[in-house]
C-alpha cells in the first residue's frame, strides 16, 4: 500500500459532495445547510473515534486532538456518523431525503475513485533507489545495501521548518524500534552545513547520509520536505508520508509497517 497525501482521497469525495449540493442549490433546493452539518458530524465521528483508539498518544498533549494534519480519522465511524446524521435531518424534511442521498453516494463514489487512482498511478514496484551516497565524514555508501530490515527513509533539509520539527520525533522513533532501520537523508546541502546545523540542535543521528544532487529526491518523485518513505522488508515502497509526522502519526504508520515487514 503506497499513500501520498493521506488527506487528498477523503477532501475529493467532500468537495464532489459539496459539488452536487451547489447543484441542487441551483435548482432552488436548499441542502447545503444539511449536507455542511452531516459531513461535520461525519468529520467529528472520524477523529473522535481515532483519538479515543490511540488515547495513549494524545494523553500527553490534549492540543494534538486539532491536529488534522496527522491522518487520524476513523472511515467507518466517520461513515456511520454521516448515515445517523443524513437519516435525522432527513425524517422530517422528505424533500432534502434525495438530493442528500445523491450528494452522499457522489461522496462516497469520489473518496473511493481518488484512493484507487491514487494506487494505481503510483509506481508498483518502487523499490530503495539504487544510489550511492555519502556519509558525513565523505565516506560512500550504497542505500539499497544499507540494510535488509524495513526501512524508514526521511527525506529533509536543514532550512526546512516542518523537517527541524519532526527530527526529534523520528530520532527517538529509531531509538525505540531497533527492528526497523531509520536513514536520514539530506537533500542538497553540504556535510558542513549539516554538521553545523546537528552541532546548534544538540541532534546525534544515525544512517545521517549526504545527498548533494538529490538524487534520491528525483528517483522517489519527491519533491516536497519533508517526504519520509516507507519501505518493506524486500525493499519495496510501502507508504509515503509527504509532510510532518509527530509521535502517534509516525507509531501507527511503524506499525503497518511491520506488519507487512513480516
Amino acid at each position: 500500500m503506497e499513500t501520498v497525501g493521506h488527506l487528498a482521497a477523503p477532501l475529493t469525495g467532500i468537495g464532489c459532495s459539496a459539488a452536487a449540493g451547489l447543484w441542487f442549490r441551483r435548482r432552488g433546493l436548499g441542502v447545503m445547510a444539511a449536507l455542511a452539518g452531516i459531513i461535520a458530524a461525519g468529520l467529528a465521528a472520524a477523529r473522535l473515534a481515532f483519538v479515543f483508539q490511540h488515547a495513549d498518544s494524545y494523553r500527553d498533549n490534549l492540543l494534538l486532538v486539532l491536529d488534522m494534519t496527522d491522518g487520524g480519522f476513523s472511515a467507518m465511524a466517520g461513515l456511520f456518523a454521516a448515515l445517523v446524521a443524513g437519516a435525522e435531518l432527513t425524517r422530517k424534511t422528505a424533500a432534502l431525503r434525495r438530493p442528500l442521498v445523491i450528494a452522499g453516494v457522489a461522496g462516497i463514489a469520489a473518496w473511493v475513485a481518488a484512493s484507487i487512482a491514487m494506487l494505481d498511478f503510483a509506481p508498483a514496484q518502487t523499490l530503495v533507489p539504487l544510489v550511492e551516497l555519502r556519509r558525513l565524514d565523505g565516506s560512500p555508501v550504497q542505500l539499497r545495501t544499507l540494510t535488509n530490515k524495513p526501512m524508514v527513509l526521511n527525506l529533509w533539509a536543514t532550512w526546512c521548518p516542518p523537517c527541524r520539527r519532526e527530527t526529534p520525533v523520528l530520532r527517538e522513533a529509531q531509538r525505540r524500534n531497533p527492528d526497523i532501520a531509520f536513514v536520514f537523508v539530506n537533500q542538497g546541502e553540504s556535510a558542513a552545513a549539516i554538521e553545523r546545523y546537528l552541532a546548534l540542535q544538540g541532534l546525534d543521528l544515525d544512517n545521517l547520509l549526504v545527498d548533494t544532487g538529490n538524487a534520491v529526491a528525483q528517483r522517489t518523485a519527491s519533491f516536497a520536505y519533508p517526504t519520509t518513505l516507507f519501505f518493506d522488508g524486500d525493499g519495496k515502497l510501502f507508504m509515503r508520508q509527504v509532510g510532518e509526522l509527530d509521535k502517534h502519526g509516525l507509531d501507527q504508520r511503524l506499525g503497518l509497517l511491520r506488519k507487512t515487514g513480516r
